[in-house]
């Protein structure tokens, strides 16, 4: 087996940066792994968040009911620039209780490291209760 090449390294890392940003809930750290003009559309489907201004909003919104969130890497796959991420995103309440989201994430990195393009695929199907 061939070790990575430097892009796809790179891309592995950004979006292990992404997992840990949600790993220790920490929001700038989530802004950072992001390009300054980069588009996140979670769920595919629903109107996409541009620049780093709209996803902090999007982290605020899923962050209005104090819940916490932990997500279960399953497999990372990089090739190049692009990586499909695989996991379950485990919400749990302040007060007990909560859901968990199976997600394939799909990214486009740059050559700056921050990811271009996030794209989440669930549906209702993906759901689950804790």
């Amino acid at each position: 087996m061939s070790t990575e090449d430097e892009t796809t390294a790179r891309t592995r890392a950004a979006v292990e940066a992404y997992v840990r940003a949600w790993a220790t809930n920490d929001k700038e750290a989530l802004l950072a792994a992001f390009a300054e003009d980069g588009v996140w559309i979670d769920p595919v489907g629903t109107p996409p968040y541009r620049g780093r201004a709209a996803i902090g909003g999007f982290w605020d919104q899923a962050h209005a009911g104090d819940q916490r969130f932990t997500p279960e890497v399953r497999r990372i796959v990089a090739c190049g620039n692009e990586a499909i991420l695989l996991f379950r995103m485990v919400v749990r309440n302040a007060g007990g209780g909560g859901m968990t989201i199976d997600v394939c994430d799909q990214m486009v990195v740059g050559p700056d490291g921050k990811i271009q393009v996030a794209k989440a695929f669930w549906d209702a199907t993906c759901l689950g209760q804790l």
